[in-house]
């Protein structure tokens, strides 16, 4: 029961990924948006995935209105299976295709979340990529300085230069915001408090890799 109108908005993102656990996904969402539920407008919860085709296009048939978010974070496969473990077992094209149709099927605006990684993925051709894809999706692109993560490899841009690859990717035609992150100075934002859970349990072995949980690189986990 929501004893007031304080919770607006609710995101549906890791740890995990949240269309690995499909069917209980979709039904707290059904929970949460119904009248005797929380009664939150569909318009007011969006789902976040690092991308499962076959789940993107199921979703697109649940006759709910919600905001999908993707991490995209590279514009090529390389560069992507680099970043995302898991992303090497699917092809992006295949991804925009099952995006593509989530929009044709649902008119709902999808936002690109990309994590800016100084001198990995802010090239100019970089930028080109990400707006011909922004564009092709109609979608709108979320900018995000990568908040640091000891063991790992990835540099956090400084303001500069993500505003000039935001510069960048609108001079080709995308539609990018710079979202701000909170939390980084007691290593509590996006991306940190797992992977230092996970330097505890495994006595600080390093990874090579953008951190994502285990669900993230294996989805039939769940």
């Amino acid at each position: 029961r929501r004893p007031d109108n304080s919770l607006s908005h609710i995101v549906m993102m890791g740890m995990g990924e949240p269309l690995a656990n499909y069917d209980n996904v979709i039904r707290a969402i059904r929970i949460l948006n119904a009248p005797w539920g929380l009664n939150i407008g569909a318009r007011r919860i969006t789902l976040s995935t690092v991308g499962l085709p076959k789940q993107i296009r199921r979703l697109a048939e649940e006759d709910l209105q919600l905001n999908l978010a993707f991490s995209l974070h590279a514009t090529d496969d390389e560069l992507r299976a680099e970043l995302i473990p898991w992303a090497r077992g699917v092809k992006l094209e295949e991804l925009l295709d099952a995006c593509a149709y989530y929009f044709d099927q649902t008119g709902r605006e999808i936002t690109l979340e990309y994590v800016m990684l100084e001198g990995v993925n802010m090239r100019q051709a970089d930028a080109m990529r990400l707006a011909k894809i922004a564009k092709r999706l109609r979608a709108n692109i979320n900018l995000l300085r990568y908040n640091p993560v000891e063991g790992l490899p990835y540099r956090r841009p400084s303001s500069e230069s993500a505003s000039a690859f935001q510069d960048a990717v609108r001079k080709f035609g995308g539609n990018a915001h710079i979202r701000t992150s909170r939390g980084s100075d007691v290593d509590a934002a996006c991306g940190q408090l797992r992977r230092n859970r996970d330097q505890l349990r495994d006595n600080g072995a390093p990874s090579s890799s953008i951190a994502l949980s285990k669900n993230e690189r294996n989805p039939d986990a769940n």
